[in-house]
């Protein structure tokens, strides 16, 4: 009995152990994963927004006037059917929408929606309150998003906001962004049952630990305590490994188990951020028909070199990444300036020397993409210095950056453009060699000329 008594005591402080140690981790993982799924929801909404903005024609804007009677025109048509091809490209976006100010306090005027995806719209004129809502009210001043969801009488939304400028500079009116909330309350259900079990497992498992093996439940409570820690820092990759043959193994099972799904649902969401981008850059080859598929040409090449070379796994998976997103920033040139069949004037030129700084600026919200930053920002420089935005010199860029601007340049030469037809390719790789060292880095020059050879492309 004395020894029943005794196990049934230890039992008992196992439990408390586990409901005062373990479920304020698990509590406190739960809402650090949660809210990091929202931040990254947040980052994402703002960063979609934000290339909505820069797009639209403020000119066009500027001429509807906020009342019934414009619905009719062709000018507000065009503008409805723009916010419907915006909202389209990407399944989470509800509705996409701009506003004007009123002369009511804390009052703004629907100008042009698109309607949800159940095909309801705001009326040009119609009103709405935004009293509580301090970040619509800035959004004048500059891009914002919702702390958290707001709800109205067409539902729960978290939404983004950023001003439309006209050529001055001055806001003239607002574009909004809503992502319905039902996919933030599913991922909050998700994570509480994961979490759930989770808890549930370890109680059950501080109850069979307790009664059967107690004097070996140090080091494993231990590994398991690191592991979740671990998730806690963000590091998905790390496993349990705990070989016990017991209940407490198939806890380390489903710990890891779980610790995969959370992976999982992070690559699906980086996907998704990349298939946004991904649409959005499309948006920036419609505005030159010259250029279509250039990205994923330059991708290809760009990837081919790498694995020519030898480069990391993890360096070529990023760099087919960011090469067919290199050009993004031409989304802020103005669509003249691109397709201009005569000679740019230095201030155009100026112009469009901008958009490797403006990629970046666009993508450093995206974590996932930050080590490759410096491809966007610097597959214009040259081994020479005499390249832009920062005039680097060779051992100041990164080869991947290289490898990117011997890809662009010879996909450009070979393409028709608005102001030349384009090259043979026995003519641009004659120019390619006669910028190894100052336009172009010789190694990459070398592989890439292989390249084309051994996979007959020339």
């Amino acid at each position: 009995m004395g020894m029943i008594r005794f196990r049934f005591k230890l039992t008992a402080v196992f439990i408390i152990f586990a409901l005062f140690v373990l479920a304020p981790t698990v509590y406190l993982i739960y809402e650090v994963t949660l809210d990091r799924q929202t931040k990254e929801l947040r980052e994402r909404i703002l960063g979609i927004v934000k290339l909505s903005s820069v797009n639209l024609d403020t000119n066009k804007i500027s001429q509807i006037k906020p009342e019934s009677a414009s619905e009719s025109t062709v000018l507000y048509g065009q503008v409805r059917n723009y916010l419907r091809e915006l909202r389209n490209t990407d399944s989470l976006i509800d509705s996409v929408y701009i506003m004007v100010k009123s002369d009511k306090q804390d009052t703004l005027l629907f100008l042009v929606d698109s309607g949800d995806r159940r095909k309801i719209s705001a009326s040009c004129g119609e009103e709405y309150n935004i009293s509580g809502i301090e970040e619509m009210k800035e959004a004048f001043n500059g891009p914002s998003v919702d702390k958290k969801p707001t709800a109205d009488k067409w539902g729960i939304f978290l939404s983004g906001y950023a001003p439309l400028r006209d050529s001055q500079g001055k806001p003239i009116a607002i574009i909004g962004v809503d992502v319905r909330a039902e996919s933030i309350q599913m991922m909050q259900v998700s994570l509480a049952k994961r979490f759930g079990i989770i808890l549930i497992l370890g109680i059950m498992f501080s109850l069979a630990l307790g009664w059967f093996i107690a004097r070996n439940l140090t080091n494993p409570l231990k590994i398991l305590t690191l592991g979740v820690k671990e998730i806690g820092r963000g590091n998905l990759d790390n496993k349990v490994e705990i070989k016990t043959k017991d209940e407490l193994q198939e806890l380390a099972n489903a710990f890891n188990k779980m610790s995969a799904d959370l992976k999982s649902s992070r690559l699906k969401l980086e996907k998704y951020y990349l298939d946004t981008i991904h649409s959005l850059a499309r948006i920036i080859e419609a505005k030159d028909p010259y250029t279509k598929g250039h990205s994923e040409r330059v991708a290809a090449y760009a990837v081919g070199v790498a694995k020519y070379m030898h480069l990391p796994e993890k360096d070529i998976c990023l760099l087919q990444e960011v090469a067919i997103l290199h050009d993004i920033g031409k989304i802020g040139v103005n669509e003249d300036i691109l397709t201009k069949s005569d000679a740019l004037t230095q201030e155009e030129w100026e112009t469009v020397k901008t958009h490797p700084e403006v990629g970046e600026d666009i993508l450093k919200f995206f974590e996932f993409l930050q080590p490759g930053l410096s491809v966007i920002r610097d597959h214009h420089e040259r081994p020479d210095g005499r390249g832009y935005p920062r005039g680097l010199v060779a051992n100041q860029i990164s080869k991947l950056a290289l490898i990117v601007a011997v890809a662009d340049s010879f996909d450009a030469m070979t393409s028709d453009r608005s102001y030349r037809k384009a090259f043979s390719c026995a003519e641009a790789i004659v120019r390619l060699k006669e910028g190894r060292g100052k336009q172009f880095d010789p190694e990459v020059v070398d592989i890439f000329i292989l390249f084309l050879k051994e996979n007959h492309l020339i």
